[in-house]
């Protein structure tokens, strides 16, 4: 005998449609009322509208009564309570309902193990109440849990009638696998449609209406609270945390079955509300969650960018701005994209424009920069960014004009200044009791690079490398990433460079690199300058390294300041460690681009590596101006300090082109330097010695200390040219084999082979020395003796004899064959190097 009251009302129904219950949760339910054990039938079900709770409990409710179980059937539209015996079998659907009195009977009931009862329930409204009744039943089965249908239930509930797999995966994609939609989505699903709708747009269109008309059965703050998370994409749904509906609301969103459990909205309900809401309802959300839809926008969600194009508001504008000002520095694009939204929502253009052309310069476009900034109106705000575009661009006389033009007080202002020999702005003192407020990291940052470049001018300038290091440090401390004639950093470099500092200069390069100084559109130069002082330190591999990583940090887009240097990075590895082709492909390469940038103080050090090459190539008369403009920058700034490496590309290029006229004036200027500065005098020894060792006379004693100072002061590859010349100009061969062993030592070739200290297991290793395989690359390059014993400085008739004991190693019998046995030695070299670098 059973006692039956329905189920759910025939509105219910009506709403629900044909609900799908999957084998699987079947025989779970089963299971939980099946004899076992002389246990009572006690289980809990829970799911979301439509996901077949009613269907389930009949199907129990038929599987009892077959098997002569007494069964009763509460629904959720009771009010009257019903008193039932322990051993008959209660069907509770739709607890949620409930009377708080009817509950309190349940949950009396459900507290009696021994009593049977199975409980079908929406996840939300939970009350302590039904939260105790779920943990009762829990104790016997675990919650049987409707609400989702993955591709296994639907493939085994079409094993009768199955569909295209194709229309399985749009279903299951697009209704994310909610058990009610699917069930309508089967319902309405006719293959005849696939043939010319494989997007399935009139399914979508079906199951679009019944959505809709969900909705409209939802209260009002519950259908906002969904219409607000369609607006985001389901993948941001996060970004409405701050702003949109509670976990409350997001429960009842998904207990209606048009959330997710993680409140993000089921596609199609998503694409739904998109379609039918009302404009002036879509405005308003999104200008009331302005903060999480640019979040989501910022994201990179496409559909809610295309959302923003039809909202006009200055709250949503400011929003999407703000997020583009986080981005600027990591996402240089997405900002510039963040601003041009905000735009659109009518933000003001004027008001962007100075942001656009951040994200512009951030990301190395620097003509869109500029064409940005040329559109407002100049102003104060404005300089750096200004001047920081033409000092890319390599005109900072330009970019000094820009600050005494708008705003000489500016961070960048003394930069620009001193590059261009103005000390005016370094040299002015600030009144005692001038600071109006407290000191910051970045402000004490540039006074410190102010105090430091001050210093430079003094007679011993010592201290002030100290001073532009601290500046350095403190910069990156106060991660400033606005843009900047130049990096604190590669002032700092250049000053220690200048000083003959070269471990002073990589430490504070390596130490800016790892602590993001400037950001990342700083990145690229940083990188470049560390590549150009692995070059001085005669560290190859790790300049062509370095060179590499920059190459990728700007995606192979250097402004014309950085490719300037990235050009002398290049020219001057091939100066010393390739042969004269090499250099010449390097240095016509880079001609177009070393025209594009004027000389400022902190190109200095690259210039002359450029001058030297150029004299070595026959090309002096291209960088006759520049050389005579960096003379007289130093001249006006009168600092011995900044003048040395000038004047001694000076020299060199005056040895080089055997011009003793030229060198004249440099010489004498660096004697009077060197008065002050260790390393004018350095070069001013080393000068008169190479200017007697070209004559003839080669003083061992003087050349070796010459080479030794040059060394010291950072040149090691000109002390060792200077030692390799003496060399070459002797006729005692103790004094020759003694001057290329001191080049060696200063300049040691094999370097280039691998970083110190790294290993190799090649078998030409194991068959050749370090000096045989120096020798041996030079070989397959098809170099002569005389120009292989320049090049690594050893005398013509040791590269003979290198190659004679070569050749009987690999058994080679004519010189094609021992080129061709060594190319393919090399090539197994693990550093990559191979045969015909």
């Amino acid at each position: 005998m059973t006692m039956s009251i329905l189920l759910s009302t025939p509105d219910a129904d009506a709403r629900i449609g044909r609900a799908l219950v999957s084998e699987r949760h079947l025989r779970s339910a089963l299971a939980a009322v099946s004899p076992s054990a002389g246990l009572a039938p006690r289980a809990i079900v829970v799911g979301n509208a439509g996901s077949g709770k009613t269907a389930l409990l009949r199907r129990l409710h038929r599987h009892l009564t077959d098997g002569d179980q007494r069964v009763t059937v509460l629904s959720g539209r009771e009010s009257r309570g019903v008193k039932v015996p322990r051993a008959e079998v209660l069907l509770v659907d739709d607890l949620h309902l409930m009377s708080g009195d009817l509950v309190d009977q349940i949950g009396r009931r459900a507290a009696d193990q021994d009593a049977a009862l199975v409980v079908a329930s929406r996840p939300w409204p939970r009350s302590e109440a039904l939260s105790s009744i779920a943990t009762q039943l829990e104790s016997a089965h675990p919650a049987i849990v409707l609400g989702h249908i993955s591709r296994s239930d639907l493939l085994t509930h079409l094993d009768d009638d199955p569909i295209a797999d194709s229309c399985v995966e749009h279903i299951l994609t697009v209704t994310g696998g909610v058990s009610w939609l699917v069930a309508e989505a089967l319902q309405a699903h006719d293959e005849r449609d696939c043939a010319d709708d494989p997007d399935h747009r009139e399914l979508a269109r079906m199951l679009g209406e019944l959505i809709a008309y969900r909705l409209d059965l939802l209260d009002d703050p519950l259908r906002q609270a969904v219409e607000a998370r369609c607006l985001t994409a389901d993948l941001h749904a996060r970004a409405l945390a701050d702003e949109g509906p509670d976990d409350d609301a997001i429960l009842r969103g998904y207990a209606e079955g048009l959330l997710l459990r993680t409140g993000q909205p089921v596609p199609l309900v998503r694409t739904t509300v998109r379609a039918m809401i009302p404009f002036h309802t879509a405005a308003q959300l999104t200008v009331d969650m302005s903060g999480g839809i640019a979040r989501a926008a910022a994201d990179g969600d496409a559909e809610t960018r295309e959302w923003l194009g039809y909202v006009h508001d200055t709250t949503i504008a400011e929003a999407l701005a703000h997020e583009g000002d986080r981005l600027v520095d990591e996402q240089p694009s997405h900002a510039a994209e963040l601003y041009d939204a905000a735009v659109a929502c009518g933000g003001s253009a004027d008001d962007l424009r100075p942001r656009r052309a951040r994200a512009a310069f951030a990301a190395g476009d620097l003509d869109e920069a500029a064409r940005v900034v040329d559109e407002v109106e100049p102003v104060a705000a404005l300089a750096d960014l200004s001047a920081a575009v033409w000092a890319a661009r390599g005109q900072m006389g330009h970019a000094h004009s820009v600050y005494t033009t708008l705003d000489a007080s500016a961070p960048g202002a003394v930069i620009a200044a001193f590059a261009v020999g103005d000390t005016s702005p370094v040299e002015a003192t600030e009144p005692s009791g001038a600071r109006r407020t407290a000191p910051t990291t970045l402000g004490v940052a540039m006074d410190l690079l102010r105090e430091g470049l001050a210093g430079t001018l003094a007679k011993d300038p010592g201290a002030a490398v100290a001073e532009l290091e601290r500046a350095a440090e403190l910069y990156s401390a106060a991660r400033a990433t606005a843009p900047i004639p130049e990096l604190p950093a590669v002032i700092a470099a250049s000053a220690a460079v200048a000083m003959g500092d070269l471990d002073a200069a990589h430490a504070v390069l390596d130490e800016a690199i790892e602590a993001d100084h400037g950001g990342r559109w700083a990145q690229p130069r940083l990188l470049l300058w560390r590549a150009w002082i692995a070059v001085l330190r005669a560290r190859p591999l790790d300049a062509r390294a370095a060179l590499e990583e920059a190459a990728q940090a700007a995606r192979n887009r250097f402004t014309p300041r950085d490719a300037f240097l990235a050009d002398t990075v290049r020219i001057a590895i091939a100066r010393r460690y390739e042969d004269d082709a090499a250099l010449e492909a390097a240095w016509s390469r880079a001609r177009r681009g070393l025209l594009r940038v004027d000389v400022d103080l902190f190109l200095l050090s690259p210039l002359a590596e450029l001058v030297t090459s150029a004299a070595k190539l026959g090309q002096s008369g291209m960088l006759r101006a520049a050389l005579a403009a960096a003379v007289e920058l130093v001249e006006r700034l009168g600092s011995p300090l900044w003048a040395a490496h000038v004047h001694w590309a000076g020299i060199q290029q005056g040895i080089l082109l055997s011009r003793p006229d030229q060198l004249t004036p440099h010489a004498r200027a660096l004697v009077a330097a060197g008065r002050t500065s260790r390393v004018a005098a350095a070069m001013a020894r080393a000068g008169r010695v190479w200017t007697a060792v070209l004559g003839g006379t080669v003083d061992a004693d003087a050349v070796e200390a010459a080479a030794d100072a040059l060394a010291e002061v950072g040149l090691a590859w000109d002390g060792a040219r200077l030692a390799g010349h003496g060399a070459s100009r002797t006729e005692d061969r103790r004094i020759a084999a003694r001057l290329l062993a001191r080049a060696r030592e200063l300049h040691p070739t094999d370097a280039a082979r691998r970083p110190a200290g790294e290993q190799s297991t090649s078998a030409a290793d194991d068959l050749l020395s370090e000096r045989e395989l120096e020798v041996a690359r030079l070989v397959v390059q098809g170099r002569t003796y005389a120009e292989i014993g320049a090049t690594i400085f050893i005398s013509p008739r040791t590269a003979e004899h290198h190659i004679a004991h070569i050749r009987r190693r690999l058994g080679a019998t004519s010189r094609s064959d021992l080129i061709a046995k060594l190319r393919a030695l090399l090539a197994e070299e693990p550093d990559g190097r191979g045969a015909d670098e």
